[in-house]
């Protein structure tokens, strides 16, 4: 895997624009919203795209559906809001691949829906580059894994802040079909369920950005990633499990000027409250944040 800093831009690294290869833009349209009209917008009309849920069982949601992008080349305008407005809040990512665009966004469409490895079926946020991530790691076989005709991804990590490009691993052997739904193994499974932890890690870090300022100790965005992960595993410990919960507690916690309770912070009122017995998460939270308030703490019985 090839990687460098966000802040050199895209061509700021080893990777290069192709010149026999097309490259594509999947964007997420969870994260970006009113993206039909958007693109139809930055493209000033002279767009060449894929709508991923049309035609598909999820074509009554196409409002927050993938799309897939065919890049005119660096300069696009597309590719420029992308770089200006998408890395930090990681819109998408981009592929590199020899097909067209029918062919490359029919075998995306077949990974919108894959199968849990217990046989459920399981839906995939397609255009999250943490998902992408898990899916298609780097150098993994084409033939166990759904490369199909993507011959290499390039995609943001803004908690890392830096740009990722990798590729399957270079084998003589016909690339996994998908004839039927595609089966996950239990290491992409893992790691899908990383980045569902890892996405309500950043939401919690911009909630915590907006409402606890100067609070967490790190310096950058990789660090404070780290703090809160490690605040949400000892939430989980106290029996917090919602985000709505994790927020709370960091409430609770900025008002403390602590980042741990494992330094000291046990022989606190608050603390009492937040371990209280026969009272619910919710309620241990609520009744820990007015102790943790000056004039306000209530009485303990």
């Amino acid at each position: 895997m090839r990687h460098w800093p966000l802040t050199n831009g895209l061509l700021g690294g080893e990777w290069r624009w192709p010149s026999e290869h097309k490259v594509y833009l999947l964007l997420d349209g969870v994260r970006v919203q009113d993206l039909a009209r958007r693109l139809y917008e930055w493209s000033e009309g002279r767009l060449e795209a894929d709508l991923l849920y049309a035609g598909t069982p999820w074509s009554d949601v196409n409002d927050v559906s993938p799309w897939l992008v065919h890049l005119a080349g660096p300069e696009d305008p597309v590719l420029r809001q992308f770089l200006e407005e998408g890395l930090v809040p990681e819109w998408g990512y981009l592929i590199v691949s020899e097909s067209d665009l029918v062919e490359l966004g029919d075998h995306l469409r077949g990974l919108i829906q894959v199968v849990h490895p217990a046989g459920i079926p399981l839906l995939l946020r397609l255009a999250d580059p943490a998902v992408i991530a898990a899916l298609l790691t780097p150098d993994s076989s084409p033939v166990q894994v759904p490369w199909g005709p993507i011959d290499s991804v390039l995609a943001p990590d803004a908690v890392a802040e830096e740009w990722r490009c990798w590729s399957p691993a270079v084998i003589d052997a016909a690339p996994n079909s998908l004839d039927h739904a595609y089966r996950l193994s239990e290491p992409q499974l893992q790691r899908l369920q990383a980045c569902d932890l890892r996405r309500d890690t950043r939401r919690l870090m911009a909630f915590v950005e907006r409402h606890c300022v100067d609070w967490l100790s790190g310096t950058g965005d990789a660090q404070r990633h780290e703090q809160l992960a490690a605040i949400i595993a000892e939430a989980r410990d106290f029996g917090f499990h919602a985000p709505r919960e994790w927020a709370l507690l960091c409430t609770l916690m900025a008002r403390l000027g602590i980042t741990t309770w494992r330094e000291g912070a046990t022989d606190t009122v608050a603390y009492r409250w937040l371990t209280a017995p026969d009272l619910s998460a919710i309620a241990r939270l609520e009744a820990a944040l007015q102790a943790a308030t000056p004039h306000s703490s209530p009485v303990m019985t």
